[in-house]
């Protein structure tokens, strides 16, 4: 099995025809089916449908592409490790997290305090961690536990960093910032901008309004600097994670939402296959003493 055979079968599993493949790939249309025909061949089944004008992944043709997918994607990321290796000089961390807001102080902590590491920090997001895990190149993932899923979760090793309150993001001079909690059924009546859908804080809401028996509200999702933008302008309230050292915005309030789930703590996670090198241990020390001074 050839990459070549696998980038032939990733291209005509995505145009669906192999004419048109084939002439993406500057091949020619016989050559393109000899190869396909090969490849199954040698992994003894058929991995496409085939009619007169169209060829279609079968289920075991689907589950391929998901490997043959991951194998490119290690590739790339590959090629970026070895890229920073060439930039990089000095000792170099790459973070993942899917909230880029909870490493915003600790990054400008670390490089104030360790000027000779360079740091690369990237998002990524909870269904991305359930296909693929965590990307090569990075060596650390900041997240909450329950972002992390359940299957992948024994492949790392992690600390605890802290505890963050889910709270409702609201208007300064709004009524219900005079509360010292807020239940889902007070905001039954208010207009709601909600997290982006691949994300735990919406995935939270869902369990919320139905445990309280209430319709989910119209799906008005947004990034968070548009949504703080629409809640300081009064427009709506909206939801966010509370953590240490987050920077509050001087026309917002947050107030803590009742949440009977599971706590949302934070950790920093790492892979067990891999043991840290010195530096890596340099990094996960001060990121745990970084947050612990906060508290």
């Amino acid at each position: 099995m050839e990459l070549q055979q696998l980038k032939y079968f990733k291209t005509v599993a995505h145009i669906g025809k192999i004419s048109e493949a084939a002439e993406e790939l500057f091949i020619s249309a016989p050559a393109l089916s000899t190869s396909i025909s090969r490849l199954e061949k040698e992994l003894g089944m058929n991995l496409f449908d085939r009619s007169s004008n169209r060829i279609v992944l079968n289920a075991q043709g689907q589950i391929f592409l998901k490997y043959v997918n991951q194998v490119f994607a290690s590739l790339d990321s590959a090629k970026q490790e070895l890229q920073q290796s060439v930039l990089h000089h000095g000792p170099h961390i790459s973070l993942a997290s899917i909230n880029s807001l909870m490493w915003v102080n600790l990054i400008a902590a670390f490089t104030s305090e360790h000027s000779q590491f360079t740091l690369s920090c990237s998002g990524t997001s909870i269904s991305k961690l359930a296909e693929d895990g965590l990307a090569t190149q990075h060596q650390f993932l900041l997240a909450y536990e329950c972002e992390i899923p359940p299957a992948y979760e024994e492949k790392l090793d992690s600390i605890f960093l802290f505890q963050a309150t889910p709270s409702v993001m609201l208007y300064k001079d709004h009524p219900l910032t005079q509360r010292k909690s807020l239940d889902i059924q007070d905001l039954a009546e208010e207009r709601l901008f909600l997290t982006m859908p691949d994300s735990s804080m919406y995935s939270r809401l869902q369990k919320l309004f139905a445990l309280c028996d209430l319709p989910f509200p119209a799906d008005q999702s947004y990034s968070f600097l548009v949504r703080q933008k629409m809640v300081a302008e009064n427009q709506g309230i909206s939801f966010f994670t509370k953590h240490p050292g987050y920077n509050a915005h001087p026309n917002l309030r947050y107030i803590p939402l009742n949440d009977p789930f599971e706590p949302w703590n934070a950790r920093l996670y790492w892979r067990k296959d891999r043991p840290l090198t010195e530096d890596e241990k340099a990094f996960r020390d001060f990121t745990q003493q970084f947050y612990q001074e906060l508290h």
